[in-house]
């Protein structure tokens, strides 16, 4: 079965690396619509067209990250944003996340991942580079200190089985995946992660990751082991946000 075509628009001050990035993006079914060197250029020349399916920005190449995600933000919302990085950096991809991004992805990424990537954010998901999974199991087992012991108050917020489930979104697991490792339905799972936003007086599950991660929910290596393995791109839940 064929991909539907998506419409994106490229982003990014390097004009060589744009046009890499158009023409893979052409060959896996992707329907251009423009590469520029900003946001704002785009805005300015386009600002009554139809919105994109996606934005890609070369953070590495992109000035102000912030202010170029608030104008795409205001003046096309229903477009996803995403971000390419050269490398991982735990606090850019916090802040690209508070800054309203829908996907963030290292360049190391290969190609046929990118582009599951791309359309996992383009049907509703929000990606986390693998890179950030590695970093929270590899803080939990240099602590050695008990877990939530950081903040003992999350066992007073949540249950038992919604810090588990604030775990598995920390890690960026799909509710498919969530049932499958907690062996319950994936509607269970949305009454979790329901529950989860209500206490924690969050909007979406990127803020409840955010929150659980400046709060000192850590992972272990159960909740990351074989996470790549169990995510099957062709039957996806698109996560409620």
């Amino acid at each position: 079965m064929t991909d539907a075509i998506l419409s994106a628009v490229v982003v990014g001050k390097n004009s060589l690396a744009r046009e890499g990035l158009r023409r893979i993006l052409a060959e896996e079914n992707f329907s251009v619509q423009a590469s520029v060197e900003s946001g704002t250029s785009f805005l300015l020349a386009n600002a009554e067209d139809e919105s994109p399916n996606l934005f890609i920005l070369d953070n590495s190449t992109t000035d102000h990250l912030e202010s170029e995600l608030e104008a795409l933000n205001t003046s096309f919302p229903k477009s996803r944003k995403v971000v390419l990085s050269d490398q991982f950096d735990l606090e850019e991809v916090v802040d690209a996340f508070k800054y309203g991004v829908d996907g963030y992805i290292v360049k190391e990424i290969s190609l046929e991942a990118l582009m599951k990537s791309l359309r996992l954010v383009a049907m509703g998901e929000k990606v986390m580079p693998s890179q950030l999974a590695q970093h929270l199991s590899s803080m939990e087992e240099k602590a050695q200190v008990p877990q939530f012991a950081r903040n003992p108050d999350v066992t007073r917020i949540l249950s038992e089985r919604e810090i588990t489930t604030l775990r598995y979104l920390l890690v960026g697991h799909a509710n498919k995946v969530i049932a499958r490792r907690l062996e319950i339905s994936e509607a269970t799972v949305k009454v979790y992660v329901k529950a989860i936003l209500r206490k924690l007086r969050v909007s979406n599950r990127t803020q409840a990751a955010i929150w659980a991660f400046n709060n000192g929910v850590q992972v272990v290596a159960e909740d990351v082991k074989e996470f790549d393995d169990e995510m099957n791109y062709d039957d996806v839940q698109v996560a409620a946000e």
